[in-house]
């Protein structure tokens, strides 16, 4: 049998045997496939494609670990870490764990420098309404 999208011999066909790619010029080499006329990647633009990773999930990971050294950043990994949840449901993209991992330190930060800052107010507020307990001198 023959293909009925095949020219009959002799004539030229009008399917292009090198289709996707495109076209060259004399002296000139093909470009890569995936990349228009050898040049730059197309932009992904701000909807991203599945599969890509979303940026604000690594910020919030990396404030996550950051606040056990300063808690303040705890606050900017909840921050971040919340945004980056809501994107990633939106657009289908990856970093979902990451985003948790920073959610759960900037959270985990917050409740122990809370559970800090209570203790020391306890322990200043003793020795403040107990004169007894510290007095001052270093004498045994």
């Amino acid at each position: 049998m023959t293909d009925p999208h095949s020219a009959p011999q002799g004539q030229p066909s009008s399917q292009n045997p090198y289709q996707g790619q495109p076209p060259t010029y004399q002296g000139q080499q093909p470009a890569h496939q995936g990349q228009p006329y050898g040049g730059q990647p197309a932009y992904q633009g701000q909807n991203g494609a599945p599969g890509q990773r979303n940026t604000l999930a690594l910020v919030s990971m990396i404030l996550g670990i950051a606040g056990f050294v300063t808690a303040i950043t705890s606050i900017g990994a909840i921050v971040t870490g919340h945004m980056a949840l809501s994107q990633i449901k939106k657009r289908g993209e990856e970093g979902r764990g990451m985003a948790l991992t920073g959610l759960i330190l900037g959270y985990v930060v917050v409740a122990l420098t809370i559970i800090g800052i209570i203790l020391i107010i306890a322990v200043f507020g003793a020795i403040a309404s107990n004169p007894d307990i510290y007095d001052g001198s270093y004498n045994s």
